[in-house]
């Protein structure tokens, strides 16, 4: 009997070192939906690649990859945490310290700290020149895709709301992001209240 591998945003899946190379790859997985998989490789590239969920786990089976990094719990997740995430990856891929990358924004170094820990404050008037710093796109920043990998994923009716989405401000980005995460949460509570009746009756 087969068995899938299980993917998980925050793993890491180390390849067995390469005779003339001496080393495997690290891939980092920082980006997983819509059966997609967005990963870094350690110490090589600075913006995801992205493959297909498939072709990930095909890599993984063909290199006998072992998993040296388990994923981030659900519990753990949020878009603040997340962009905090994928600004202090892009800042330590290039090669900044936080005060370095503080100067070449115009902040201060405690700002970016707070970035990188999830207290997003007022990232969102500084995205453009974030991103400009970490050459990465702002949507690279904002959902660890660039625009054109997005497109490839969606369906008619979320391609018209990321039309939509990107016509705002980054602030308001970051506060749509809040707000959907919150009626996520909503409904997920709701399900669950509706659930336990159910099951204590069976019980």
């Amino acid at each position: 009997m087969k068995t899938t591998i299980q993917l998980g945003l925050g793993q890491k899946w180390t390849s067995p070192p390469v005779a003339e190379e001496g080393s495997g790859d690290v891939r980092e997985i920082i980006i997983l939906g819509a059966g997609r998989v967005g990963f870094r490789i350690e110490g090589q590239s600075l913006a995801p690649t992205h493959v297909s969920e498939t072709a990930f786990r095909a890599w993984i089976k063909e290199t006998e990859a072992k998993l040296t990094k388990d994923a981030i719990p659900p519990a753990q997740l949020s878009p603040g945490l997340e962009l905090g995430r994928r600004i202090r990856l892009l800042r330590e891929m290039a090669g900044l310290s936080q005060r370095q990358l503080a100067e070449k924004v115009g902040i201060s170094r405690s700002a970016v700290a707070f970035w990188e820990t999830g207290r997003s404050g007022h990232v969102g008037k500084h995205l453009g020149s974030l991103a400009q710093v970490l050459g990465v796109e702002p949507e690279v920043l904002l959902t660890g895709m660039a625009y054109k990998a997005i497109q490839e994923t969606l369906t008619p009716d979320e391609n018209t709301m990321l039309m939509l989405y990107r016509q705002l401000d980054p602030l308001i980005k970051l506060q749509a992001q809040k707000w959907i995460e919150r009626r996520v949460r909503h409904t997920a509570d709701e399900a669950q209240s509706i659930k336990t009746p159910d099951q204590s009756k069976s019980a």
